[in-house]
């Protein structure tokens, strides 16, 4: 049975699969959800991408994000 690694973010938050969360991407911000814990790496899924929208980040480098406004931007910015 594979151990699950536990992540924190840059502001000590525990991130998880699912999580919503804020990172660098190309002199920009990017806002993805989790979608792997890898041992040294999260797996992110850029909301709103249909191509190349995965990328492993560093655990420091994300922030989770919760509230109304990312609700309403994840509602927005869904791929079908």
């Amino acid at each position: 049975m594979a151990v699950i690694p536990e992540h924190k973010d840059i502001l000590g938050q525990a991130l998880a699969i699912g999580d919503c969360v804020v990172y660098p991407s190309m002199n920009s911000m990017a806002i993805g959800t989790v979608i792997k814990l890898n041992p040294k790496m999260v797996k992110v899924r850029r909301v709103g991408a249909r191509r190349y929208g995965e990328s492993n980040k560093y655990p420091a480098d994300l922030a989770k994000v919760s509230g109304a406004e990312v609700t309403m931007y994840l509602l927005k910015h869904q791929s079908h």
